[in-house]
Parts: structure tokens; sequence; C-alpha cells
């Protein structure tokens, strides 16, 4: 069969994956507790794993997810395709073996000795069936837009041949990524979307027990796992908003490892006697959005003299203690193409001057809508006093993304915590497609971002995304605002805990010990 050249590094990249099959999985990154599920001297591994999370999730549901809150917890319960290592390799999970047959085309071989939590056999229908739903739901649609389900073909119950609109030089980041979990068919169709959500089957190693909204979420080992036997049988996820309160719980004992410790925490937590921090660089972000669906904020002016009154060296300094970077560019610095742009400039006389030729000598209202968690609040409050010597004045809405669009509001400035190791995953909100806060409905910066998709050679695309960076650097439909680690808490009876830069932990080989 015919081979396609400017296909060649990417097939190579996804053949070692059969060298790399033998070997653990590259997580070295803050590696400092190392697993074993036997005891240790007179030690005994507790049934249980408790874990403080910051919120309650807002759906199990992968295709109708957004949060990491909701990923953390969904990739106990669920599996995909492949697992993308952070070097590039590609790893075999419920697909075995795969090939690019040409540019539109990818053959995969799937596991026929995998079972969902309920029982039923997971086959090919269940990955079209996950790819349908993910391009009708608006939350993912911009994800697997260049998926051509309806040309995906069924070779056999374990052979799948998917179909893309266009080279998809992203692929493998998409299927292993949170909403490439596959869901089970048969079960969403007959319990329904909403129950569904609630109550979901998967292929993972646990399954859910209960859920207590607000309170706490309980797993359990799923005795159908095709894979290795999870070594801790429970899993609770035990909701505490309040950074200072998860602190106080892995102090006393009632949680065994905290996630999103603030910075003003970190010193703290570190001179715990029984605990410790794991900390270090993500491919996380916080980003200021503005919407191009707005009138008001189509004025290019406007948007120009609200960046130059934000000083985010302050901010970022006045916010987390030391433990994040001022963010000099669209994404993290450790994804692929990352073009280092600087700090966006503080000058608060130009910003006056911008107001004025905006149409806003006197100031204006804006409506600003940020997530119900404790640190954007406090950068909530830090921009409206910057804005506020500009005459820019903020009412706030502190709410979920969908909820505040569910009630009827629309977007005007806004935040948003971006989690993703892939550019094309990181910029996809500047798509139009993506209904949440930007909307450009840019067909130039659409057709960019469609054709940096599209280009397998690594050196096309990197010299695309750069372009990108630049047209977004001049456009400002957003500010980038600071690059944040991922910060652990971590009980000294836990071991086999390995920080992920996406904060997604594989449970599956942590174990506590009495």
């Amino acid at each position: 069969m015919r081979k396609y050249s400017k296909l060649l590094a990417l097939l190579m990249v996804a053949l070692m994956v059969f060298s790399a099959c033998s070997k653990p999985a590259d997580n070295t990154s803050g590696q400092d507790k190392t697993g074993t599920d036997t005891p240790k001297g007179d030690k005994l591994a507790k049934d249980t794993l408790t874990i403080g999370v910051w919120e309650d999730l807002a759906t199990m549901d992968p295709q109708s997810s957004n949060r990491a809150s909701n990923w953390m917890v969904q990739r106990m319960i669920f599996d995909k395709l492949v697992n993308e290592k952070s070097d590039g390799t590609v790893e075999p999970r419920l697909a075995k073996s795969w090939e690019l047959l040409d540019d539109l085309t990818l053959e995969m071989k799937l596991r026929d000795d995998v079972y969902f939590s309920n029982g039923e056999k997971f086959t090919a229908a269940d990955v079209l069936f996950t790819f349908e739903r993910g391009l009708a739901n608006p939350i993912t649609a911009s994800t697997f837009k260049y998926i051509d389900a309806a040309n995906t073909e069924i070779i056999d119950e374990y052979t799948i041949k998917i179909k893309f609109t266009a080279p998809y030089a992203a692929i493998f980041n998409t299927l292993s990524g949170g909403r490439g979990s596959i869901v089970c068919k048969k079960a969403v169709e007959e319990m329904g979307e909403a129950a569904y959500a609630r109550n979901p089957v998967g292929t993972g190693p646990y399954k859910l027990q209960s859920w207590e909204s607000g309170s706490q979420i309980t797993l359990v080992k799923n005795d159908k796992y095709w894979g290795e036997e999870a070594k801790t049988p429970n899993l609770v996820f035990k909701i505490i908003p309040e950074a200072a309160n998860r602190v106080i719980e892995l102090e006393t004992g009632g949680v065994d490892i905290i996630y999103e410790v603030n910075g003003i925490d970190v010193k703290r937590v570190d001179e715990l006697e029984n605990a410790s921090i794991v900390m270090g660089d993500s491919n996380r972000y916080m980003v200021l959005t503005f919407s191009m669906q707005d009138e008001i904020l189509q004025n290019k002016d406007l948007r120009y003299a609200l960046s130059y009154a934000l000083d985010i060296n302050s901010l970022v300094d006045a916010i987390y203690s030391g433990t994040a970077k001022p963010a000099t560019g669209f994404y993290p610095s450790n994804v692929f193409a990352f073009k280092d742009l600087g700090v966006m400039p503080y000058d608060l006389e130009k910003a006056k001057e911008l107001m004025i030729k905006a149409g806003y000598p006197n100031g204006l209202k804006l409506k600003f809508n940020y997530e119900d968690r404790e640190i954007d609040k406090k950068i909530a409050e830090v921009i409206q006093n910057m804005w506020g010597k500009i005459g820019v004045q903020l009412e706030f809405f502190q709410m979920d993304s969908s909820t505040y669009q569910g009630q009827g509001h629309k977007f005007q400035a806004g935040m948003r915590a971006g989690n993703a190791n892939e550019p094309s995953n990181i910029l996809i909100i500047y798509d139009s497609k993506f209904k949440d806060k930007i909307q450009s409905n840019d067909n130039h910066l659409d057709e960019m971002l469609s054709n940096a998709m599209t280009l397998y050679d690594n050196t096309e695309r990197a010299k695309a995304y750069g372009e990108i960076q630049d047209y977004l650097y001049d456009i400002r439909y957003s500010i980038p605002l600071a690059f944040t680690p991922v910060i652990f808490g971590v009980s000294d009876k836990v071991e086999g805990f390995v920080m992920d830069p996406l904060q997604q932990i594989d449970l599956q080989n942590v174990v506590v010990y009495e």
C-alpha cells in the first residue's frame, strides 16, 4: 500500500508503541513516592484512599465535560483507545494496534477482551457512538470536528476505519484526551443522557458506587476491568471548596491527598509532620477572555485599553505567592510550538488614551463572569481594582459557564482556566464553533486554526501555530495572565503517587498505609 512521505514522522512515533508497551509510563516529574501493594514492615494498606478536591463534578459524561474536576474522576471510570505520553509516544489501551492508511483514514484493531462495568462487551460500535456523541454536543463538537463519523466504517466488532474530514495531525491527542473516553452505547441509549451523566458505565479500573452532591463521590474497583487490578479497592473524593479546609483535613488525617493547594498554603503543608507538597510544571494557564458576540467588546481599541490597564506581573505576584509565572504567550511553554511573546505590557496612561479613542472617556460597565473557585474570585477582584483606574466598573457573575448561559446570560468579559497539552486543544477556544466565552466568528482565524490541524509535518505545524499566536497577540480576543503549576498535598502514608501536568492523576496504583 502506498505510504505518504509527509506522514512518515507521525507513523514512526505511532509505531514506537510496540517497543514501549513493556516500559512503565513516563511520569517521573514530581515522582517522590513509589508504589507497592505489599505491607511495609508492620504497616498494612488501607482499603480506601481519600482525596480532597476543590469542587463537585458538573457531570460524569466525558462528551459533556470541559472541567478538570470532571476528568479527575472520569479518568478512573473510563478508558480511551490510546494513551499519548509527554514525549509523543502512543501506547495502546482499548485499541491494540493501528495503521494510518492515508491522509484521511486511520484503521484501528480493538481489544476483544474488554467489558463495560455493566457486563456489556466493548466493540467498535461503542467507539463510533462515542464519536457521534462528541460531534453532537456543543461542548465537544470542536474537539471532534475533524472526525468524519458519517463515513467511519465498522469493519467487524473489533476493527474500525476512522475517517477524517481533513488530514488530522492531532488525532492521537484527541483519542487519548478525557473527551475521547469511550462510553457504552447500550447503556446511554437505555438510560438516557441525563441518567448516564449521573451513573456512568465505563471500562476503567473503577466504577461509581455513590455520588452525594456537594459532599463526596465514592468509587469501587471494577471487577470486570480488563487491565491490572487497582491496588486500593475504594476511592473517596471529598468535596472541600475552601483551600484552607483541605489543608486542615490533610493535617488531621481526614484525607490522604489534596488537590489545588493555594500558593499561600505551600509552606504550611510542607512543614506538616505527616505530609508534604508535590508540585511541578503543568499544562495549565489562566486567561482573561472577551466575547466577540458582544457589540461593545468588538471594539479593538477598547480591548487594547483593557489590556494596557492590567499590570499582569503585579497580579500574579499578589495572587499566586510565587508559585506561578506571568504568562508570556497564549499557552504554556512546555507545549509544542509555544511562542514567547512576552508579558502583555502595562501602560495606564496609554490605556486612558485608548478609552477616549474607543469612545468611552467616562468609562463603562461590563459583566464579568468567573467560576466558583477561590483563586478566580481573587483574580477577578484584582482585575476590578486595576480596571477601575480607567473608569471600568465590573458586575460579577460567579458561576460555571454552562449554568451562566443556561440562565440566559451572555458573556462580555470573563476568565478561563485552561488545561491541555496540545496546541489545537488549547487554541480551540478561539474557534467559532467553540460556544463558550470568546465566540470569535473570525473566518480568518478559523481558517488558520483549521490549516494548522491538517499539517502532519512538525516544522510546518510549528510555523502555522506561531502565526496564529502572533495574530492572537494583535487581535486581543484574550489576555494571557498566568502559567500555573500543579500543586498537591500528599500524606507521608501514601505511596505510588505520581504528579501529572494535566492534574489527571492515575490513582490505580496508589496505596495508603495505616
